[in-house]
């Protein structure tokens, strides 16, 4: 089958109860509506969202559909925990959470918001990053990647922060300077990789550990 071909049932413009036919493809397209905002619940400085089903841990979980209140005047930073839950600040992306989209409003409503839900279940590739002598923790979108590379000159061994949800990464320790870097989360023990080093290690919901020695 070609991509050109159509797998929909076509609405035609004489059917009868065309909602009917609509309302089915809204059913099925629903999964991707994850977190989406939702305009009936929508007003003001109420953000509505759509709930659904997402993976944790290896089991399925219901997240209903809900609200959150935003701040006036400011910039609305709303992010998913790896758990499905929704909150919104008005500082930044928070590391290890999902970012969904930012809103900006004025006074009393909303004035414009920006959806980042097209990359938020997705893993993406490599990652290299040129660090600075200092422990470095990644940003959203960094952490997503699959592979972690990092350069920079070290003094002293640094941390790589990650975030604790269940995720995979193949890291390369690209420093120079002598010095291993600790990949760990905000909290729990973490592993060092040697200057010079890769190895595939993964988050377990509390530490950071090995699955394969220094390559």
């Amino acid at each position: 089958m070609s991509n050109s071909t159509i797998t929909f049932d076509a609405i035609a413009q004489a059917q009868a109860s065309k909602e009917v036919t609509a309302n089915a493809y809204f059913d099925a397209a629903s999964p991707a509506t994850l977190f989406g905002r939702r305009q009936s619940t929508t007003s003001g400085l109420t953000w509505g969202y759509y709930g659904g089903t997402i993976m944790v841990d290896a089991v399925l979980a219901q997240i209903a559909n809900g609200t959150l209140s935003l701040t006036a005047s400011a910039s609305n930073f709303i992010e998913a925990t790896r758990a499905g839950v929704i909150s919104n600040n008005t500082s930044a992306w928070t590391p290890g959470k999902i970012p969904l989209y930012i809103v900006v409003t004025g006074a009393s409503t909303v004035t414009s918001y920006t959806d980042y839900r097209l990359t938020a279940f997705r893993r993406a590739g490599r990652l290299a990053k040129t660090m600075t002598d200092a422990n470095t923790t990644l940003a959203a979108n960094e952490e997503r990647n699959e592979i972690l590379e990092f350069t920079g000159t070290l003094t002293v061994q640094r941390n790589i922060v990650l975030p604790l949800g269940a995720q995979q990464w193949t890291v390369f320790n690209n420093t120079t300077g002598g010095f291993g870097l600790q990949f760990i989360g905000a909290t729990g023990t973490g592993i060092v990789v040697a200057m010079g080093k890769r190895a595939i290690i993964y988050a377990d919901g509390t530490n950071v550990v090995r699955v394969t020695a220094d390559l």
